[in-house]
């Protein structure tokens, strides 16, 4: 029994010993495991920050890299801006019909410029696929005349023959996006010609496939230029990159110009295709497939057009403007004055907040249209939509800005605005906006003179501001500096660049453009001759324009005059439209400046200070 007992005992102790080692060999691996698992997890850490940190300098680089598209869009739009404008001028006085020719493909190379000039800088837009097409009748032969007639200059240059032909597609006129397939064509044309030296250019389209509501239409650019290997082929397409490395130093360009052409041809519905061989010549085509109507249907439309484009509407209401510059202020609302529409200005967000606030605080009738701009002290444009928007006022909030890139457009829009009208517009452009809020009181036939007449107006007003409001901007932007405001200081700055591009100053615009740009980098202070340099030019330019105005106000003088029935009635009405604060005073100031000693009187009405302008005229004219 002992023997038993002892063996029994035995088996437990082995049994216990068994088991106690296999707690401690599960411990062990546990531990082991918890050990890797907190590793894992450390290393996962370490991964997920990794891949945090990598995103958010992914993300800064991007927003980067948009902030500097966005700031040449509205950089290279004001110059533009000039262009348009003095080329519409120019037309105005008697010129040449040679002159009248370069004009008008100047004004109409311009407009086009302006319309894809966005989307060329914007290239993330391309990529995200948010590109938008229209879809309106055109002739293909008219647009391959256009190509023809820009692409042309060059190719005489090189000595190049040009070959342009399009297969009519009889009874039909297809609907697409003109602009786009033009910039496509001219993207492939300006390589073509870039690249041959001796030789031929071929343009044509020619149809594939037609129904009784689309066409099929084969697109296709060859040259007998330098060509290309498989190799260079495989990677032309990349975004900077071109067929080799001498490329750019030798022929310029980008290497973003097929990159954005298949991306566009692809949106719309194709493929981008490229035969090239080394000496002998390329070769690029794509096919597209357009809906169609009947000839008939689209000459009614364009009649419907070209109806609209004849005669200018009017409207009636009142709008208030967000808008810091004052040129620009003059620009529009002389722009709104001729289609019947009042305008109050707001010099910025807060102060526009405070007008609307006191309307709705004198139970007055609300504003019909806020055009609001996006940049402006104090309270910039997209906070003051926002805050609008809070207080639950439902007026329509239009953005009127240079900035009109995809992302600008869709923050906009997420902002509450309903709408957007890029600077600088034309006259057509601004009445298609307004046709969207308002309804014409009356169409009417533009007068040619009267419109000579009202530019000219325009062009003096713009000259009396510039000369008003910058007598004293060296000191301004010179105390903002010494103040440590050197945000305020490079506004300034920004605005008179831009102030003197509008009236095509360069040597002005220049100077200050190197001033604004040290105040925005701030790495080291403005020197004295940088703002030497900015007097000299700014002086050079005020004199010039004061000198104009001077000679002005003389012919003015002498060749009209008002009698003292004419003041009387004059000063009649305008004491009736200061006290009720009607902006349509401002059409009466040329008049006002017949009458001697009136200057002081002119200052108040421009700087919209209706109180102190009636007070002037009531002390002077009891």
């Amino acid at each position: 029994m002992n023997k038993i007992n002892y063996f029994i005992f035995n088996g437990i102790l082995i049994t216990l010993g068994v088991i106690i080692i296999c707690i401690i060999m599960v411990l062990r691996i546990s531990a082991a495991i918890q050990e890797r698992h907190d590793i894992f997890i450390k290393e996962i850490d370490k991964t997920n920050t990794a891949l945090r940190y990598s995103r958010e300098e992914a993300e800064k680089a991007n927003e980067a890299k948009s902030s500097f598209l966005a700031n040449m869009s509205h950089e290279i739009r004001t110059p533009m801006n000039s262009v348009i404008g003095f080329s519409e001028l120019a037309l105005d006085d008697t010129v040449s019909d040679r002159t009248r020719d370069y004009l008008v493909k100047i004004q109409d190379n311009s407009k086009w410029l302006l319309q894809i000039i966005n989307d060329v800088l914007d290239i993330s837009k391309i990529e995200s696929g948010k590109m938008d097409l229209e879809r309106v009748p055109f002739d293909m032969h008219e647009m391959f005349i256009n190509c023809r007639t820009i692409i042309m200059p060059k190719a005489i240059e090189k000595n190049l023959l040009l070959h342009f032909y399009a297969e009519p597609s009889v009874g039909k006129v297809p609907l697409g996006d003109p602009v786009r397939l033009r910039q496509i064509l001219l993207n492939l044309l300006s390589n073509a010609v870039k690249f041959t030296n001796t030789g031929m250019i071929k343009l044509q389209a020619t149809v594939k496939k037609q129904t009784e509501n689309s066409i099929t239409m084969s697109f296709e650019v060859k040259d007998s230029g330098i060509g290309m290997t498989q190799e260079q082929i495989n990677k032309v397409f990349d975004k900077f990159i071109q067929a080799e490395i001498g490329t750019t130093r030798k022929y310029g360009g980008t290497g973003l110009g097929l990159t954005i052409t298949r991306n566009i041809v692809e949106l719309m519905g194709g493929s981008l295709n490229v035969e090239s061989a080394v000496g002998v010549g390329s070769k690029f085509s794509f096919e597209l497939t357009f809906e169609t109507i009947n000839e008939d249907e689209n000459k009614l439309k364009e009649t419907k057009i070209l109806h609209s484009e004849l005669k200018k509407p009017t409207f009636k209401g009142e709008i208030l403007l967000f808008e810091d510059n004052a040129m620009n202020q003059q620009v529009i609302r002389e722009h709104l004055s001729r289609v019947g529409l009042k305008t109050v200005i707001a010099e910025n967000g807060k102060i526009g907040i405070d007008i609307l606030n006191e309307r709705a605080r004198k139970g007055e009738k609300p504003f019909d249209l806020i055009f609001m701009d996006i940049h402006m002290p104090e309270m910039d444009g997209i906070e003051a939509a926002e805050r609008i928007i809070e207080m639950g006022i439902k007026i329509p909030i239009v953005a009127m800005t240079a900035n009109i890139m995809s992302h600008d457009r869709e923050l906009y829009i997420t902002k509450g605005m309903k709408d957007h009208v890029s600077k600088p517009f034309t006259s057509q452009e601004l009445w298609s906006c307004l046709m969207r809020y308002f309804i014409p009181v009356t169409w009417q036939n533009e007068d040619e003179i009267q419109l000579k007449k009202s530019e000219n107006e325009l062009r003096q007003k713009l000259y009396d501001n510039f000369v008003k409001t910058n007598k004293n901007k060296i000191l301004e932007i010179q105390n903002a500096i010494n103040s440590g405001e050197i945000k305020t200081a490079h506004r300034l700055a920004h605005t008179l660049k831009n102030n003197a591009a509008q009236l095509e100053k360069v040597l002005l615009q220049r100077a200050a453009e190197n001033v604004e740009k040290h105040l925005k980098e701030n790495k080291k202070p403005i020197t004295m001759q940088q703002m030497a340099v900015l007097e000299i030019e700014l002086n050079a330019v005020l004199a010039e324009l004061s000198l104009l105005r001077n000679d002005d106000v003389i012919q003015s003088v002498s060749s009209e005059s008002l009698d003292e029935n004419a003041v009387k009635d004059l000063i009649k009405k305008l004491k009736q439209m200061l006290k009720t604060q009607d902006t349509d005073c401002l059409n009466l100031v040329e008049k006002i400046r017949l009458i001697p000693e009136s200057e002081h009187i002119i200052t108040f009405i421009e700087d919209l200070n209706f109180e102190q302008a009636l007070e002037a005229v009531i002390k002077q004219f009891p």
